[in-house]
């Protein structure tokens, strides 16, 4: 079999290195590409290594004007974009038009400058809508769920310095508004004090989170970044997670905690429903009512009989989720020249 060049041009160059802490992704696709491409991996303002490749792969819209240009100069055969972005203005526009439209602009010329297919994450948040708005070919890649089992949890609360009694809630993702970051500790006051919340993350937010958990007394922990592949230790550690995104929750967080067994409580955003049938496998609040979701954390604090119920049918519901396998291989036949 032919082995092709390719080139990736990404914003997460770092990651590709080996420091794998925010995108997945890259772990599992780079050991698959070595079986069938030669592969170059630059950053947004390097210069590719070789004059001539066979696909140039784009990630994320941030990269797309340079991996178009370098399309264009290397003479490349196929041109392939992949998308994780924020799509759908509702309800977003809410608390966050400004950047928002500020990424619109680059989705809008990524898909006006064409692609031979976009490959578009199935998180809820309907990029679909988008490719088929501009005509634009495109594939859907799931999110998958991780190849992780449980451990102990009295051994992973100590691991990361939480309480070894008491419920313990869990919120994993980027401090930002769109994950609904600026709503948590609304929801865990209106809560009142009924468990402890544990919190990974980084972005914006990250500052007044740190000095809210230590007025808090002990009561909200901010824990530091770790590797993708140790986040089963905190998913072990928390009987419950809080996803307050505000986009959709077919996300990698849902997926992961119910995969492992976890309830989740979400907003309603776009597409919960397809994956959480509300008061079995999770629970449902409507978009912005952090009263609602707030009651529905309270039950799971109060009720342990509840939560087994809830995670035991989550677990149950992850069996039909996609594996890494699955993603990664729908990537490589989108790579392939024809």
């Amino acid at each position: 079999m032919r082995r092709f060049s390719l080139l990736i041009v990404t914003p997460w160059k770092e990651e590709w290195d080996g420091r794998v802490f925010r995108f997945p992704e890259v772990k599992y696709l780079s050991r698959a590409l070595k079986e069938s491409f030669d592969y170059d991996v630059i950053g947004l303002k390097e210069r590719p290594p070789r004059g001539d490749y066979d696909v140039v792969f784009v990630q994320s819209e941030i990269a797309y004007k340079r991996g178009r240009d370098i399309y264009r100069s290397v003479g490349a055969k196929r041109f392939v974009v992949a998308i994780y972005g924020v799509f759908e203005y509702f309800p977003l526009r809410k608390v966050f038009t400004p950047l928002h439209r500020w990424r619109y602009r680059r989705f809008d010329r990524a898909f006006k400058g064409g692609a031979d297919v976009f490959l578009i994450t199935d998180d809820g948040s309907k990029g679909e809508v988008l490719a088929q708005r501009y005509g634009q070919p495109f594939i859907l890649l799931p999110v998958p769920k991780p190849p992780w089992r449980r451990v102990d949890r009295l051994e992973a609360r100590e691991r990361l310095g939480l309480p070894r009694n008491g419920p313990v809630a869990g919120f994993a993702g980027a401090l930002n508004k769109l994950k609904g970051a600026h709503l948590l500790r609304e929801i865990y006051e209106r809560a009142r004090g009924v468990y402890k919340l544990a919190v990974i993350g980084y972005g914006p937010m990250l500052g007044e989170f740190e000095r809210w958990a230590k007025r808090t007394g002990g009561r909200v922990f901010v824990l530091p970044p770790f590797p993708h592949e140790d986040m089963a230790v905190f998913y072990s550690a928390v009987d419950f997670v809080l996803a307050p995104y505000l986009y959709g929750n077919k996300t990698a967080v849902v997926v992961e905690a119910m995969s492992l067994g976890l309830p989740v409580v979400v907003f309603q955003a776009h597409s919960s429903d397809e994956i959480i049938r509300h008061g079995w496998n999770g629970f449902i609040a409507r978009n912005f009512d952090t009263d609602e979701f707030a009651h529905y954390t309270v039950r799971l604090a109060t009720d342990p009989i509840l939560r087994e119920s809830v995670g035991e049918s989550a677990k149950i519901s992850s069996e039909g989720f996609p594996t890494w396998d699955h993603r990664v291989s729908t990537i490589l036949q989108a790579l392939l020249p024809a």
